[in-house]
């Protein structure tokens, strides 16, 4: 009897053992999955009082869309030295209009820029040249133009994904606006310029995803952007308007922050420099102020 009390005490022991390693074995593979999957991608929306300037950052790569206004060029630059930019991947310059490109030449004077984007669909001035094809001639920066569906990868896994402009608006070249989404670790943020009414429509009647986690919300936040429908369509979970309403006083409108009601809003004319939207390998998103 007494030995087969140990026989079972025995066999007991080594069940358990069993048990603890293969456990153990999951755990480190779901450990190793997480850790060896993706990278941290930092987006910073950069507070460049009335206009856009947005920072994307994947390990030692910057990548900047548009630049804000000329006057504000200082703000630009102590934006991108605060968060210890020496050099620049490419600059996205999603449409012709001076609060998206003015800052372009300061910022060509403080760092070497190795590409400028432009949307293919652009408006050009009367007499047929583009405002940003003459930036990059003055700056002696190359271009390149991008339509929907195409990428500009960052790494392996991670590109800036073109869905707009679809069609080209002669009546707003706000409507002409590049558009893009960029996917990190389930996270998906949506890049939309100066995007108004009319291109969201062209958008969704395209029945493009347009479904993202991360707005930069089209237009400053004005009414005529932003419809209902759109953002349905988005449903996000942040929204960020970049303005100084001090400026525009038809900005972060009434209308759009209510439309955007279900998700945590941000303006950028709150912080000193901006406000930064962390990725980690995890998918969890941390959000700082810088």
């Amino acid at each position: 009897m007494k030995d087969r009390k140990n026989i079972l005490k025995v066999l007991s022991s080594i069940f358990i053992i069993f048990i603890l390693v293969g456990c153990g074995k999951g755990k480190d593979s779901d450990s190793s999955n997480i850790t060896n999957e993706g990278n941290e991608v930092s987006v910073s929306y950069i507070n460049v009082g009335k206009g856009d300037a947005i920072l994307i950052q994947v390990e030692d790569k910057n990548y900047l869309i548009d630049t804000g206004l000329e006057e504000n060029s200082q703000m630009l630059i102590n934006g991108l030295k605060a968060k210890d930019v020496d050099n620049l991947d490419g600059v996205f310059l999603t449409h012709t209009h001076k609060d998206h490109i003015g800052g372009m030449g300061e910022l060509a004077a403080a760092y070497d820029i190795d590409m400028m984007y432009r949307a293919e669909i652009s408006e050009n001035k009367k007499n047929g040249e583009n405002k940003i094809d003459n930036l990059s001639e003055e700056l002696s920066i190359p271009l390149t133009k991008l339509s929907s569906g195409d990428k500009v990868e960052i790494t392996d896994a991670i590109s800036f994904d073109v869905i707009g402009p679809l069609v080209l608006n002669r009546d707003d070249d706000n409507d002409n606006s590049l558009v893009m989404n960029l996917e990190v670790n389930g996270v998906k943020f949506l890049f939309t310029g100066d995007m108004q009414f009319a291109e969201e429509k062209t958008l969704m009647d395209a029945g493009v995803d347009l479904s993202s986690d991360i707005l930069k919300v089209g237009n400053h936040g004005n009414k005529d952007a932003t419809s209902d429908e759109f953002a349905i369509a988005v449903s996000p979970k942040y929204s960020v308007i970049t303005t100084d309403t001090a400026v525009d006083t038809n900005s972060a409108s009434k209308r759009v922050r209510n439309v955007l009601s279900n998700s945590e809003i941000y303006i950028t004319e709150d912080y000193e420099r901006g406000i930064t939207f962390k990725v980690l390998k995890d998918g969890k998103v941390e959000i700082a102020e810088f």
